[in-house]
């Protein structure tokens, strides 16, 4: 904020007695040195809710904007703040790292969580990005279900609104590190789908046992109700751009085709998962989310207090379908119909004058590689199982039969190398990392190769070099981070799509705010997704997390 905001004081020379204490207080807040109560700087909300739609590309929102109804997506859009040019300012851009990300204000470079999942080089396993074998499932007896935010380097917005205020936080998802990791380390609860069972569960890192409103929520059996019914488009076939089959779409799990009409079926071997690329995996996670404002009766204390909702069921349609599907389409559009859902019912229970509402995606998706062949571009499905066998060989025949490599895959681009065996062989791992570097671009199949040393000292140069930066952990991360060209996805799999590269497709998402303090209309300024908690905090007139690296949007921010 710039000085011409505050009035210029001019100080007296202090007297020849001491003033009375009484008047201390007084001239130490004129100073500035001692701040007012928020109550008398500005009227806080009753309630923050933190969405995030999981890969929604910022081109759908513009894409269907005259289709949506008034009270979702284009309420958000017109009676809101929306940036229009935000950016992920680090790679991978996958699910873990973009909820770690969306309110500490931090990339992987910090946080540490630098993927879905990644190989642990002290125990030489992958582990999940929210596992923690201390915490025990509650509400299910799946082992898989122990989690929680333990591997999140650091704290975020939920933690300093709790710290500041007192405030009451929950997290809810269909995904697990949906649910956990906007939440922050100590929220009343977290609370993720059990497709197995398909009821809402959570982990002994939280409670012993779920709150009455859960319990009740999962008497419900909505997830059974859901099943037989159809998916068929929400509006007329002329709405909807593109053919009726993607190229490049994969089928439904018990389907054909990868054409509407679509049905959903309890899967033998995964249960209620079926739901979740369909519209009514949404829709199941609104009435959770309005579940848990009354049942923890949020907003209704003195303080702000915060509800983190993360829709998953686009993810997993865009991950079959691909972004220029009719499914992916529909999807959006009867989200956009549950967001209207949702927000009229807060207007009803606690008056949207009252709360603030952040919405963005964690990532955006690739188009199918199919895709992208017809329109000129070079869409590949890269085998990176053949490629490491490749890259196996190709350094035994350089240095000699043995061991280079913790273990022998390339993940999320890393590749990590054994420095025992190197050592035990008198190989530097310097020239190996330079090695695998240059054999990666001479295969044509990668735009770019970082050696640890180059991220480290910062000698990764450039936007896309910056991104890959922002994305190394110097604990977690490999020892060489591989780029994949753009349009290449890896997995020599015949359809769908994904994520996780440092491009446009990958990282432009849309960020709409509505409250009080921020301005109407759209905004074309270069953002980054690490400028939303330090906005936020601007706002609330709070200290940001303890490592954000974001800048406030002065741009959508109301004067004083």
């Amino acid at each position: 904020m710039s000085r011409s905001h505050f009035p210029s004081l001019r100080f007296a020379p202090p007297p020849a007695t001491p003033l009375p204490m009484r008047l201390l207080p007084r001239l130490l807040l004129l100073a500035g040195l001692v701040a007012p109560p928020l109550s008398a700087l500005a009227t806080p909300p009753k309630l923050v809710v933190a969405i995030l739609v999981d890969q929604l590309r910022y081109d759908y929102l513009e894409a269907l904007h005259d289709h949506f109804a008034p009270g979702g997506f284009r309420f958000l859009a017109e009676k809101g703040a929306f940036l229009t040019f935000a950016h992920y300012n680090y790679a991978p851009t996958v699910t873990g790292p973009g909820h770690a990300s969306f309110l500490s204000g931090s990339t992987p470079a910090m946080h540490g969580i630098i993927g879905n999942d990644w190989f642990d080089k002290r125990s030489r396993l992958m582990v999940n990005c929210v596992s923690d074998p201390d915490a025990a499932p509650v509400g299910s007896n799946d082992p898989a279900a122990r989690r929680s935010p333990k591997n999140f380097i650091g704290d975020n917005f939920a933690d300093a609104l709790r710290m500041r205020f007192g405030s009451k936080v929950v997290g809810i998802s269909l995904k697990d590190r949906g649910a956990i990791l906007p939440a922050g380390h100590k929220p009343q609860g977290a609370f993720w789908f059990d497709s197995t069972s398909g009821r809402f569960i959570t982990s002994s890192y939280y409670t012993q046992e779920l709150p009455a409103w859960v319990s009740q929520f999962n008497a419900r059996q909505l997830p059974q109700s859901f099943t037989g019914q159809k998916w068929t488009r929400l509006k007329n076939p002329s709405v909807y751009s593109g053919p009726t089959v993607a190229l490049g779409a994969s089928p439904l799990p018990g389907e054909k085709t990868a054409a509407f009409d679509h049905s959903v079926a309890p899967s033998p071997t995964e249960g209620f998962e079926t739901l979740v690329p369909t519209p009514f995996g949404n829709q199941l996670l609104t009435e959770l989310a309005l579940a848990a404002v009354d049942g923890e009766k949020l907003g209704s204390g003195t303080h702000p207090d915060l509800l983190s909702v993360s829709f998953s069921s686009l993810d997993a349609c865009g991950h079959r379908f691909g972004p220029s599907s009719h499914e992916v389409q529909d999807m959006v559009l009867r989200l956009d119909l549950e967001l209207e859902r949702f927000f009229q019912a807060l207007d009803q229970r606690l008056g949207l004058h009252n709360v603030w509402i952040i919405l963005t995606a964690d990532h955006g998706v690739a188009p199918t590689p199919e895709a992208a062949l017809a329109h000129g571009l070079d869409g590949l499905r890269a085998d990176m199982n053949a490629l490491t066998a490749d890259l196996l060989a190709k350094l035994e025949q350089r240095f000699g039969a043995g061991r280079f490599l913790l273990t022998p895959k390339i993940i999320d681009g890393n590749v990590y190398l054994d420095y025992g065996a190197l050592a035990e062989r008198r190989l530097i791992p310097e020239e190996i990392a330079a090695f695998v570097r240059d054999w990666a671009l001479d295969t044509g199949k990668f735009q770019a190769g970082y050696t640890r040393s180059q991220l480290l000292e910062g000698r990764a140069q450039g936007p896309l070099g910056e991104r890959i930066r922002n994305g190394f952990n110097a604990e977690r991360s490999g020892d060489i981070v591989l780029v994949q060209k753009p349009f290449h996805i890896p997995g020599g799999g015949r359809g769908g799509t994904t994520h996780g590269a440092p491009y446009a497709y990958d990282t432009h998402v849309p960020i709409l705010f509505y409250g009080a303090p921020f301005k109407q209309g759209r905004c074309a300024e270069p953002v980054a997704i690490t400028d939303i908690v330090s906005t936020l905090c601007v706002a609330l007139r709070m200290t940001e997390p303890a490592m954000n690296m974001g800048k406030p949007v002065l741009a959508v921010l109301r004067p004083d």
